[in-house]
């Protein structure tokens, strides 16, 4: 049995221990009380109220437990200490407030104790370490800040390598993709200045659509810039109007058709027999068809076909557009929506293009609270479906 035994006889070490309580008290607060086989209180120092935070009265004869709330219920492991089943028994960080409201924070401690007068007994240490927890408060406040400050630097962090693939991004379409179109539109003004002092009006009307469609294609690459950042920044806004699906389809259709036409590549439009109501932001809409027509141009080689179709399937306006280029593995294929993804081949025919495309497609169609799919196989060409929801008509 893990116990103190004291013989009445041995007054040298009562007054030692006597002295190193007073000792331990002048340094740290710390009382004792010594509790009977009845949980009666037999002694306790003269600081023991006053540590334990309770009001003066007389506590000799006192249940422990009535004199401390903390023991109510614990009665079973003092009683286990008694008998020595267990070695001790303990109340960490118990809390009290004194009259002021401060909180005063307290050990307790029971250990056996025996003596050849009183028998088997209890020591009840109580310890003040109101400053310690104090200072471990302050410790897991501090380790909190922390914590908070280490996430708020994360996310700050994250926003600034956002912002620096944003300028990244920006930077190399101005440096590459919007460089073609500027070219063109520069060299067609120079022969539109340079016809117009020949008042050749049908060569003049031709550039000028040339230039038409090559600021068409700007707008179409800035828009995308643009709206990719809205897409991150889950701020996306869409300025929808009924209207109807194969005329918006053939309109851009006509506006980009000059690339088909110069890579002397066969563009066919299969539109579906009756009107197709739909709901759309038109500008949107433009960019996604846009985005498609000029994919499609890209990969299809010289003399290639490309198919743009439309039908309705159950309560869907869809938009396909296939091609007959070298086409897609299925590895390529499911990363083909990713941002930033460009397929392999894009690199073996040098084709420039900074691989926002799908990514742009796939987010404006699902703002639309439509869909795309895409099938394709190596060697077999690409084939991608567009779905969006036909306008809800009154009955």
């Amino acid at each position: 049995m893990n116990e103190m035994s004291v013989s009445p006889f041995d007054a040298r070490k009562i007054l030692l221990a006597a002295q190193v309580t007073t000792v331990l008290n002048h340094i740290h607060r710390i009382a004792y009380a010594l509790v009977a086989a009845d949980l009666t209180v037999l002694h306790a120092s003269h600081n023991f109220l006053a540590v334990v935070n309770e009001p003066t009265t007389p506590i000799v004869g006192q249940k422990i437990t009535d004199l401390l709330w903390e023991f109510q219920g614990a009665e079973a492991g003092l009683r286990a200490v008694l008998d020595g089943s267990l070695p001790f028994f303990a109340f960490g960080r118990v809390h009290r407030q004194q009259s002021d409201s401060a909180l005063v924070y307290l050990d307790m401690t029971v250990t056996p104790v025996h003596s050849a007068e009183l028998g088997h007994t209890l020591l009840l240490i109580a310890e003040d370490v109101t400053e310690q927890a104090q200072m471990e408060q302050r410790l897991v406040q501090s380790r909190n800040e922390l914590l908070l400050v280490k996430e708020q630097l994360s996310t700050a962090n994250v926003e600034l390598e956002r912002l620096n693939w944003l300028k990244s991004l920006f930077l190399s379409i101005a440096a590459h993709d919007l460089r073609t179109p500027l070219s063109t539109i520069r060299l067609y003004g120079e022969l539109l200045a340079h016809l117009s002092a020949m008042a050749d009006p049908e060569k003049m009307a031709d550039y000028g659509r040339v230039i038409q469609q090559q600021i068409i294609r700007m707008e179409a690459l800035i828009d995308d810039f643009l709206d990719l950042d809205a897409i991150e920044q889950a701020s996306l806004k869409l300025k929808l109007a009924p209207v109807e699906f194969n005329q918006q389809v053939s309109q851009v259709v006509a506006l980009v058709g000059h690339l088909a036409e110069k890579r002397k590549q066969s563009l066919t439009l299969q539109l579906a027999p009756a009107p197709i109501p739909v709901q759309l932001d038109t500008r949107r809409f433009q960019q996604i068809v846009i985005n498609l027509l000029t994919n499609a141009t890209k990969y299809t080689p010289e003399g290639g076909q490309i198919v743009v179709y439309t039908a309705v399937q159950e309560d869907t306006a869809v938009l396909q557009i296939s091609d007959n280029g070298p086409g897609m593995s299925l590895e390529e294929q499911t990363l083909a929506f990713d941002l930033y993804f460009r397929a392999n081949l894009a690199d073996e025919m040098d084709r420039q293009g900074r691989g926002l495309g799908l990514y742009i497609v796939k987010m404006l169609a699902e703002a639309h609270h439509g869909r795309v799919e895409l099938s394709s196989a190596p060697g077999q060409g690409c084939t991608v479906q567009v779905s969006l929801p036909l306008l809800e008509t009154k009955a």
